[in-house]
């Protein structure tokens, strides 16, 4: 052991520097009880990640506040050792998550963002906000609890990618900073005004992330000089419903929050959008369209996601499909294989010509479960749709069937768990038979570009042994030519004792006897 001691201390330091260096901060610290000569080399890491969860224990709501007083006084002079031994050394990186600062503790967070202002750093992440404000799914509104230093702000500084949550800054200051390519606020008051400042006076800036913000007028941006290739806004508040944006060179798009009039202009470079909508209009159909023209302004994402809202209010239009073809590769539908949320995805099967990979992300929230497409008002037209199933309201019923009352048995009478068992196999049978059924009763299909020629991967996350899902299942592999591969992972809470995993392997025998369309399909379930 000494002799393995003793080579650690004697590596030549710009080496222990470097090793320092390629570690996670975490990780660096440890290396400080190897020996003498490790002691404070961590301290030169290029790095520095401090968090007041250092240690892995989360401060808990309940916690005596003289327990957390003491933590956070700790957290505090360890800080301190970093910032009074590093004197110089260039630093890549510095990220401070300490939530609620008091005035006893601003002096050392100023001293801190200086230091590394003045030594090169290129990522600076301050995060002042509370781990329990993210149970807030509208931000209440509070004054940021730290300002960045005006002398972070002086000559020119590195800095390329900035991250703030409930930090103050000033624009007109912030604009200095010629280098900043990725900027993320969250938790505080942004206005229109300083957002536009920051993106014109920063040319450089090609990802720009809104986190439960307020205070916006609308969100707007847009010129043609604008680099901004990524934009992620996340349940933040506008004073009027307006989102307009003018992007040439956007990748990248998330939405997270209420729905807005968009207005979605020159992006014909987006490779990735994400949708998702928490409250829409009392006006469900002026919701149709506008998630109809949201969508057909991002026609060109290569991997499109869209929550259960837009799936349920888009077919409240008059459109059965897009104008015209989308170019989406995956698609990613959030949703629970209700019989009116089938009818969407026959209307994204039919616009995405060339899908190749369909993933259901099943157990979503159902806003709006009574609603009825506009454009199904006769048989003759429903029978022209893929969708087999006869009401809504098999859904419980198939997908709890664990549900059902046994507690009339007694679990010593063996009669009794033999009709127990009778109950189960009557129930699995009738289940199959009856999917079996509406199988054999399909017609009148529509034919699908993608499952002719491009749809390869159909996943399903967190299924439930729902009627609608398993037909909608069996007709991908019926039909599918080129599929590959179809992937199922049931929903754990599904697997509660032995009979529920019976059942699913029921079910997993019946799909491996579906006929199949192609001939090098592979079929998976894990439960």
């Amino acid at each position: 052991m000494e002799n393995n001691t003793d080579k650690l201390s004697s590596l030549p330091e710009l080496l222990c520097l470097f090793i320092i260096s390629l570690l996670p901060f975490k990780d660096a610290v440890r290396t400080s009880i190897l020996s003498k000569h490790w002691l404070h080399i961590w301290k030169y890491s290029p790095k520095i990640e401090f968090s007041e969860n250092f240690d892995g224990n989360c401060i808990d709501r309940f916690e005596p506040f003289s327990s957390i007083k003491a933590r956070r006084s700790a957290f505090m002079k360890f800080i301190k050792l970093w910032l009074d031994f590093r004197k110089v050394g260039e630093v890549e990186k510095f990220s401070l998550k300490f939530s609620k600062p008091n005035n006893d503790h601003r002096e050392i967070i100023e001293e801190c963002v200086t230091f590394v202002t003045q030594h090169g750093v290129k990522e600076l992440e301050l995060d002042f906000s509370d781990p329990f404000w993210e149970e807030e799914v509208i931000p209440n509104k509070r004054k940021a609890l730290f300002e960045l230093p005006k002398l972070a702000y002086g000559n020119k500084p590195n800095i390329e990618s900035l991250k703030l949550s409930s930090c103050s800054f000033r624009e007109n200051y912030l604009s200095n900073w010629q280098a900043l390519k990725e900027v993320t606020f969250g938790w505080m008051e942004v206005t229109l005004d300083a957002m536009t400042i920051v993106l014109s006076n920063c040319k450089m800036i090609e990802s720009l992330v809104l986190h439960k913000c307020w205070n916006l007028s609308h969100f707007e941006i847009g010129s043609e000089a604008l680099s901004l290739k990524r934009l992620v806004v996340d349940k933040c508040s506008f004073r009027n419903a307006l989102f307009k944006v003018s992007a040439p060179n956007l990748c990248f798009f998330k939405y997270f929050g209420k729905l807005c009039f968009f207005e979605m202009k020159n992006t014909l470079a987006i490779e990735e959008a994400h949708l998702h909508f928490y409250l829409g209009y009392d006006n469900v159909g002026t919701g149709a369209r506008v998630m109809y023209d949201l969508v057909k302004d991002l026609y060109n994402a290569r991997v499109l996601t869209v929550s259960p809202y837009l799936i349920q209010v888009i077919l409240t239009g008059e459109k059965r499909r897009m104008e015209h073809d989308m170019n989406a590769r995956h698609l990613i539908l959030r949703m629970n294989m209700l019989r009116c949320e089938l009818r969407a995805v026959s209307f994204f099967l039919l616009s995405c010509p060339m899908l190749e990979c369909l993933t259901f992300e099943l157990g979503s929230e159902i806003i709006l479960p009574d609603y009825q497409a506009m454009w199904i008002d006769s048989d003759e037209e429903q029978d022209d749709l893929p969708l087999w199933i006869d009401s809504d309201e098999d859904q419980d019923d198939q997908a709890k069937w664990m549900d059902n009352d046994f507690e009339d048995y007694d679990d010593d009478d063996e009669d009794n768990i033999d009709d127990e068992d009778n109950i189960y196999d009557d129930y699995c049978r009738d289940f199959i038979n009856m999917v079996d059924n509406q199988i054999k009763g399909m017609k009148n299909l529509i034919n699908y570009n993608c499952l002719e020629s491009s749809l390869k991967l159909v996943e399903v996350k967190d299924f439930v042994g729902s009627k609608n899902g398993l037909v909608f299942l069996c007709y991908l592999i019926r039909y599918g030519k080129v599929l590959k591969n179809v992937s199922i992972n049931v929903l754990k809470t599904e697997l509660e004792g032995n009979s529920n995993v019976a059942f699913y392997r029921t079910i997993e025998e019946y799909l491996m006897t579906t006929p199949r369309a192609s001939s090098n399909l592979q079929i998976s379930i894990c439960y």
